[in-house]
């Protein structure tokens, strides 16, 4: 269609101003991310130091100054299963420079647990990247007398008051692993919840609980020590570091693949631009032989991911959860 001259004198000077806006915008956009870091990075760890995600962002932290030449600073804030750092994150400004390293009890499975969730992880929080994948080792302690997963259920069976097992809290992938073990062999089971790994760990080789399931990276030492006995790990595949191991799919619960992920969240709303560069940098850090040998020598497996991948993977794991909890009728409260 023609358009008469009246209207294209109008519209011309139109069509470039929006031109010239989209081009602003998207040189804008470049400028910040080519700009990116302008200060120190604060990296959140939503847990106490020393444990395993802590690690994790510690070494992530190294390869991130060195590759931006500006500080990556760690600040933990452990509490309430990693919510007090994720609400810290959702609420510091969305330009980059404020961080959260989160596990997948906090994103995935907290707002199935609580009922009056603070926030909305989907809307207040964006997913960067996972950084490393755990699996599960069940460890039994001395009490049971179990060198098997067989002879420690039948130990349940005949012992229908004493069998328990110890997690990191009401929630956590070792609270629900240990629930989807009770159901699958129809074995009463006792859940205690602490407030860490720790704890349950020192009551499980305290015999105070009977067992309970730790990160592989935890259950390499605890194995070694013979304090605790490995009895099955929750990967799809034996792990390369405890080869004599069982996993669950094995011995016949094809339902017990259970794990998780460790990974890295920004604000909601940060400019694209400076994601990108995030993601980047992260990558690259990832690919670094000191990042890869020091996780991989604690039984973590580092995956590839992206923004978009690592999202849908986040929401992925939430309607996975939402739907084992409904189906085993697990109490979370």
């Amino acid at each position: 269609m023609q358009v008469p001259d009246s209207y294209a004198k109008v519209l011309r000077p139109l069509a470039l101003a929006g031109l010239f806006a989209v081009v602003s915008a998207a040189s804008s956009a470049a400028a910040a991310a080519a700009d990116f870091p302008t200060k120190a990075v604060t990296l959140v760890v939503a847990y106490p130091a020393g444990g395993p995600a802590d690690m994790i962002a510690r070494q992530l932290a190294q390869g991130l100054t060195k590759r931006w030449g500006q500080p990556v600073v760690i600040e933990n804030k452990g509490g309430a299963t990693g919510l007090v750092g994720a609400a810290a994150v959702a609420r510091a400004p969305a330009d980059g420079h404020t961080l959260g390293v989160l596990v997948t009890p906090a994103t995935a499975i907290a707002p199935l647990v609580q009922k009056d969730f603070p926030f909305d992880l989907s809307k207040d929080l964006t997913a960067i990247s996972a950084l490393a994948d755990y699996s599960l080792v069940l460890m039994a302690g001395p009490q049971t007398g179990a060198k098997t997963l067989k002879e420690l259920v039948d130990y349940g069976k005949k012992n229908p008051n004493k069998l328990s097992y110890g997690s990191s809290g009401v929630g956590g992938t070792n609270h629900l692993a240990g629930e989807l073990l009770a159901r699958a062999t129809e074995t009463p089971m006792l859940h205690v919840p602490y407030k860490g790994n720790a704890p349950a760990v020192s009551d499980a080789m305290a015999g105070m609980v009977s067992f309970t399931f730790a990160q592989t990276d935890a259950a390499l030492g605890l194995a070694a020590g013979g304090k605790l006995k490995a009895l099955a790990i929750t990967s799809a595949q034996r792990s390369p570091l405890l080869p004599a191991v069982p996993t669950l799919v094995e011995l016949g619960y094809p339902d017990m693949v259970v794990g998780g992920w460790t990974g890295v969240f920004s604000p909601a709303g940060l400019p694209e631009g400076v994601q990108h560069e995030i993601a980047q940098a992260i990558d690259a850090v990832k690919q670094s032989p000191e990042f890869k040998d020091k996780l991989t020598a604690a039984g973590f497996v580092i995956p590839a991911s992206t923004p978009q991948s690592f999202s849908k993977r986040v929401q992925d794991e939430r309607d996975y959860w939402k739907h084992k909890i409904a189906e085993a009728n697990i109490p979370l409260q």
